[in-house]
């Protein structure tokens, strides 16, 4: 049997990625300043840690994860923690419901490797610390030095329906192409509020990704001309402190029933589309050569509901699609981005 010691949360070894400010093992995605300047269920929604990730190499034949789950905020599956080693899946540790779980999650040869724990999307999660072999070595990881890319958008972006933590769109993407990201995507609550876009704006971006209108549809929230003045608003915000950085916008998915629903005033969603649409138009021809319109459709449109788990979430094929798809694009910004300097 392998006698094991246990590495504390906040040990330097080990590096929290996909954070906004301090370090912390109650991993809250934003820290608790922010709080009052954000709506309830947005604040809520950052207390899950999608697109957290624990970082460390070691050349240990065992490890374990302990944490603390002080709440779930769904009943999917994707509550757990997933490792991977050198970019590879390799197991999970499943929570028991709330309060503290601890799980060998490799157990295998020793060897050197860099591992990553991708923590759950709809967890709030307090993490404990890493289980390894007495005798052997835990060291920081590489650096991820390059690229960041920073996703503001909403369910879909947040990682509802993915099987897995480490299958959300902007973790396949990330992963992929070998960079660091923050996910600010928020289930249910991705309206656009200043708020969000200070909070976008306030991290260093190499590109940013905004995929959110659906909700602002769905729930009648505000209709199409007020979520013009809206949408206009939060990228004047993002470009008063980012003027340079490249911006992805993508327009909402397909949407099974977007042909027959419509908003209380009467709105379908490709109205929502068209008004994204004018706003970027609008802005290029003032010259901000640097905002990029994806069009949803392209990544998943009409024809593709077998990549939906439900008329508007993406099952994993259709999240595998999605990185596929705005992956390449991201790709080819940061590549122009790189040769222009």
């Amino acid at each position: 049997m392998t006698h094991m010691r246990w590495v504390d949360a906040l040990a330097p070894e080990l590096e929290y990625r996909g954070l906004v400010g301090e370090r912390r093992a109650l991993l809250h995605r934003v820290p608790g300043n922010w709080r009052d300047r954000l709506p309830a269920d947005t604040w809520m929604r950052l207390c899950a840690a999608s697109g957290v990730r624990v970082a460390f190499r070691t050349n240990s034949p065992i490890i374990a994860i302990r944490a603390e789950w002080l709440s779930q905020q769904t009943n999917r599956a994707n509550a757990e923690i997933d490792l991977y080693q050198n970019g590879e899946f390799y197991g999970q540790l499943r929570s028991q419901g709330l309060g503290a779980a601890d799980g060998v999650v490799y157990d295998g040869p020793a060897r050197d490797r860099g591992v990553e724990l991708f923590m759950p999307p709809y967890g709030e999660v307090r993490f404990a610390g890493v289980g390894v072999a007495d005798d052997a070595r835990v060291q920081p990881p590489q650096p991820l030095d390059g690229p960041r890319l920073v996703f503001y958008g909403d369910s879909i972006t947040h990682g509802s329906t993915t099987v897995r933590p480490g299958t959300t769109y902007p973790a396949r993407i990330a992963r992929a192409l070998g960079v660091d990201f923050v996910n600010l995507g928020v289930g249910g609550s991705a309206r656009g509020e200043p708020a969000m876009a200070e909070l976008t704006a306030s991290l260093r971006a190499d590109v940013i990704v905004l995929a959110y209108g659906v909700n602002t549809f769905g729930s009648s929230y505000e209709e199409p001309r007020a979520f013009e003045r809206t949408y206009d608003t939060f990228l004047a915000i993002l470009r008063w402190r980012q003027p340079e950085v490249p911006i992805l916008m993508v327009t909402p998915l397909f949407h099974t029933a977007e042909f027959e629903q419509t908003t209380r005033g009467g709105a379908k969603l490709e109205e929502y589309r068209r008004v994204i649409r004018e706003v970027v138009y609008r802005r290029q021809s003032f010259g901000d050569a640097n905002l990029i319109l994806l069009e949803g459709h392209g990544l998943i449109g009409p024809g593709q509901g077998d990549l939906l788990a439900d008329h508007v979430h993406p099952n994993d094929a259709g999240f595998a699609a999605i990185a596929d798809a705005l992956g390449a694009q991201i790709q080819r910004v940061l590549s122009l981005t790189s040769s222009a300097t």
